[in-house]
């Protein structure tokens, strides 16, 4: 029954999504074509000002939205931020293995004068250095699908988005898949509720109106007249602190 599930999601995918449905499945992308046509959607109609992504994986997401900046003839850019290592990035090689992947892909769809590919890990220490890429006073999008987090991404991209604009983050569920810590999972599987609490915690502090969601993606903006000294860097610590102490547990028990 499952595999008959599958192929009619396969053909539904094919009819109605079929160009998402192509470059998902060339370039291996992670999100379902749902989210890549909400999202090629929403960028287009975005104002011309740079969007920033942290996690390009493969680079389907990253494409999707570079193809809506040049499809709606817009001249700023997309810049991505991927460390190219661990994770899922593991099942495909090293540091250069995966950088490669992810330049060949962008080239394969001509899409390398939309992008600006910053090929590293990033933290609240070294964002400036993604910061001083953006070539628009403001940026139209943040789009988080990386470690889950969203408190370092929101204290250094927040105050640079415009009113309304867009806030993507995926891997938000409060569903816990707790693994030992390996390269393939070097957090142990706490990415998602993690994902989960930071965001209902931004949310209650007004720095995140929600839209909409499909799967674990959800859709959001940056609410007007919202306070960003709300920010607690203190109690996000505390949640994240929280949500390891829960995986120590559970791998201590089982």
């Amino acid at each position: 029954m499952a595999m008959i599930i599958n192929k009619l999601r396969a053909t539904y995918s094919k009819i109605f999504y079929n160009e998402f449905y192509s470059i998902k499945r060339k370039v291996n992308g992670m999100l379902s074509v749902r989210n890549y046509s909400k999202i090629y959607g929403l960028v287009t109609k975005l104002p011309n000002l740079d969007i920033v992504e942290i996690g390009g994986a493969s680079g389907a997401g990253s494409i999707i939205i570079a193809k809506a900046i040049k499809d709606s003839n817009k001249k700023s850019k997309l810049i991505v931020v991927e460390k190219c290592r661990g994770g899922s990035r593991d099942e495909v090689g090293d540091y250069d293995s995966n950088l490669n992947l992810i330049r060949n892909n962008f080239r394969m769809y001509d899409l390398e004068d939309q992008i600006i590919l910053h090929p590293q890990e990033i933290t609240i220490e070294n964002g400036s250095e993604v910061i001083k890429k953006i070539q628009t006073e403001k940026i139209a999008a943040l789009i988080h699908d990386a470690d889950g987090h969203l408190e370092r991404d929101f204290l250094l991209f927040w105050p640079l988005l415009i009113d309304n604009g867009l806030i993507i983050v995926d891997d938000y569920s409060e569903k816990t898949v707790f693994t030992k810590v390996s390269t393939r999972h070097p957090q142990g599987g706490i990415k998602s509720l993690m994902t989960y609490r930071l965001l209902n915690q931004l949310i209650e502090w007004g720095l995140f109106k929600v839209d909409t969601q499909i799967g674990d993606t959800i859709y959001g903006t940056k609410p007007v007249n919202a306070d960003f000294s709300k920010l607690d860097m203190q109690k996000c610590q505390k949640i994240i602190n929280q949500v390891k102490e829960e995986h120590r547990r559970f791998i201590t028990h089982n």
